[in-house]
């Protein structure tokens, strides 16, 4: 897989916006209540950097401002090549050696972080709120030697 393109962080908010049920809980975020302002400093203060890959997946990392070596990832889709991607790229150029993410059970990206080695930590209950009712979310983390690297797809004939 080619390697993931930095997006402008007004863009990615776009992005966010259209994918608005993939992006719930994206960093921490809710393009269905939170309007683009907000989040737009939202990620400018968290440092985040989005990216899009060559299956048009939103993915984005922000840096933990306790720990310089390890970074909050998301993913928007069920998509491990992305997030593998993602990760092989933040950690060759922010030598980043910890990752962590926080996810629904619902969550579209949550299969593609179990994939890539991510294993859940912890919970928050009643963290997040969604159609009207409290949502434990899960905390999930992987080091370098968590994460399992995935084959190229095979183009085709």
């Amino acid at each position: 897989m080619a390697e993931p393109v930095r997006l402008e962080l007004p863009t990615g908010v776009r992005r966010l916006r259209r994918l608005p049920d993939s992006g719930l809980g994206f960093l921490g975020l809710d393009p269905l209540t939170q309007n683009d302002q907000w989040l737009l400093n939202r990620l400018t203060s968290m440092r985040a950097t989005l990216y899009d890959t060559e299956r048009g997946t939103l993915v984005g990392c922000a840096p933990n401002p306790a720990n310089p070596r390890q970074a909050r990832v998301a993913v928007a889709a069920d998509d491990s090549a992305a997030l593998t991607a993602l990760l092989a790229l933040v950690r060759a150029t922010a030598g980043y050696t910890s990752f962590t993410a926080v996810a629904c059970a619902s969550d579209a990206g949550l299969p593609a972080l179990l994939d890539c080695g991510f294993r859940e930590v912890g919970t928050l209950r009643g963290h997040v709120l969604r159609a009207g009712a409290y949502l434990d979310a899960g905390v999930y983390y992987a080091a370098d030697d968590d994460l399992r690297p995935h084959p190229q797809p095979t183009p085709h004939a």
